[in-house]
């Protein structure tokens, strides 16, 4: 199922996200449903605040595949400008919060939480899987 991404109403998508994962047969359990809302909620929010669409009508959308009872594979898919997520630095954890740049550790927690990931450029879209 293909769940489109309203970027100009994050939260009404991030619900929708939610309902959609809320309804499957399999059960999911407490620990699965926090880590997809929360990089949802990650990926998504990052999108509207920092993806490039230069003039294009953005174009997201979440797909989510059963592909074991215990295994779940988000599918992330826009039209910005080329992305690659897993060559984001990560922020350093040893140094004083005072000292450090915002921003990053939501992307940092999203890589710490997936089994795997993989993320491709295609015919004009960012698609980015996250396993869980």
């Amino acid at each position: 199922m293909i769940i489109p991404i309203d970027l100009k109403n994050i939260e009404a998508s991030l619900h929708m996200a939610n309902d959609v994962l809320n309804t499957w047969e399999i059960p999911i359990d407490e620990k699965t449903k926090y880590k997809v809302a929360f990089i949802c909620e990650e990926i998504i929010t990052n999108l509207a605040r920092h993806a490039n669409f230069e003039e294009r009508k953005p174009d997201v959308s979440l797909s989510y595949v059963f592909v074991a009872p215990d295994t779940l594979q988000l599918y992330f898919k826009d039209n910005s400008n080329y992305f690659n997520l897993l060559e984001f630095p990560n922020p350093d954890l040893n140094t004083n919060l005072n000292d450090t740049e915002t921003g990053g550790l939501g992307i940092f927690l999203t890589k710490k939480y997936a089994k795997a990931m993989q993320s491709d450029y295609k015919n004009g879209y960012n698609i980015l899987k996250i396993v869980l």
